[in-house]
């Protein structure tokens, strides 16, 4: 029985459960310790043992529904109480029961009715030790008094201690919600933070197109009408379609320094395998990483590159963060109609049935890695399983395009 308090009912400490499992044990043994001596004294001994029977029956119930609400834990506290008086006119050997009675009137009472409830204990067991007659009657009058005194001061102890408790409790819930707060609002500025930088990206390429671009096909409109209106001269006409061309040939240049701008830097004077190689040489750590290409891959698009290095980081950091691996290997391969990229380490793995749910530690990178294949017309599949490592498998095929 976890004694139920006036208030909603709160999960006790060791140092709390300790203390009801020391009343509970006091109960008992108060109750076994008078069942004998009154059955030993008394000439009906089968009656007072089949009562204290009944009261500690009653106690257990108490044990077994410890969600009971107050009302109820004090009605129970009613009949265990109005029981022990019953006992008590049978035996004065059960008036010692009425210490762990002590206790749990001040655990389950508002204070002012337990208090009432210990004076009219402590007046049923001084009466019963009087009734019996025998031996001085200052100590059997002090003993009851003194016994509820101290019953008192460590249920005070003891309510104290569980307020201490319940603050805790409170303050560690208010917390735990203040941290998932504060994670829901770093959450959403960083997704304020990268759509700024999306819409900052947007901005500027804009400004690239509207000043290289668009520029030019201005021109190339232009010269067009100018030599639909003109004269039919031929000399006109042919400097006309030498200006268009011009104007064209800088829009190819601007057009190609725009793609130049969105390139990585590690692809600008290098191939794809050699960029694979400088990642891989940075990357530090205990896992130890290797890179396979197939001698089959030569020059390849230029937004395939991009995709296939960007997944390739994307899948090492992976392996760095979350994989606990000893080894790692990149692959590279394929043919003249498609590319291939695996990345395959040794570590923990995981179950890749289970959704993926981007949160403040990770989670999007399966995702973006997903996407950058998807925007190239590839196929990304991920094997892995608990405890088996982790194989990230990218396909790209190339269309015969070749650059």
């Amino acid at each position: 029985m976890v004694m139920p308090a006036a208030t909603a009912p709160i999960a006790p400490s060791p140092v709390l459960r300790t203390l009801q499992l020391a009343v509970h044990g006091l109960f008992a043994l108060l109750l076994a310790v008078g069942t004998v001596r009154g059955a030993q004294e008394s000439s009906h001994p089968i009656p007072l043992v089949l009562g204290c029977l009944a009261l500690g029956a009653w106690y257990a119930i108490g044990l077994v529904t410890e969600k009971r609400r107050p009302s109820s834990g004090v009605v129970w506290f009613a009949v265990l109480f109005v029981g022990w008086i019953a006992l008590v006119a049978v035996s004065v050997e059960l008036s010692w029961v009425a210490f762990a009675l002590f206790f749990i009137a001040l655990h389950l009472l508002r204070v002012p009715v337990a208090l009432a409830v210990i004076g009219l204990a402590t007046l049923v067991v001084v009466t019963a030790q009087l009734a019996r007659g025998d031996g001085p009657v200052v100590p059997r009058i002090l003993g009851p008094c003194i016994g509820a005194l101290v019953a008192i001061g460590i249920a005070s102890i003891y309510r104290q201690l569980r307020t201490e408790s319940a603050q805790r409790r409170q303050l560690n819930a208010e917390l735990l919600a203040a941290q998932g707060d504060l994670i829901a609002t770093h959450d959403a500025l960083a997704g304020a933070q990268r759509e700024a930088g999306v819409l900052q990206e947007r901005a500027r390429l804009a400004r690239e197109v509207h000043d290289t671009l668009a520029q030019s096909f201005s021109s190339i409109v232009l010269l067009s009408r100018a030599g639909l209106t003109g004269t039919a001269d031929e000399s006109q006409l042919r400097d006309v379609l030498t200006r268009i061309e011009q104007a064209a040939a800088d829009g190819l240049t601007d057009a190609r320094s725009v793609v130049h701008a969105l390139t990585p830097t590690e692809l600008e004077r290098a191939p794809l395998s050699a960029a694979l190689q400088r990642l891989i040489d940075r990357q530090s750590g205990p896992t130890r990483l290797e890179l396979v290409v197939d001698d089959q891959v030569g020059s390849l698009p230029t937004t395939v590159e991009v995709a296939l290095l960007r997944i390739a980081q994307g899948a090492l950091a992976n392996v760095r963060q979350h994989a606990d691996a000893c080894r790692a290997v990149v692959t590279l391969g394929g043919d003249a109609h498609v590319v291939r990229l695996d990345v395959r380490d040794d570590g923990r793995g995981f179950d890749p049935s289970a959704p993926i749910v981007p949160s403040q530690s990770g989670g999007y990178g399966l995702n973006a890695m997903r996407a950058r294949t998807e925007e190239t017309g590839g196929r990304f599949a991920v094997e892995s399983a608990p405890g088996e490592g982790t194989t990230v498998q990218v396909e790209i095929p190339l269309n015969g395009a070749r650059s």
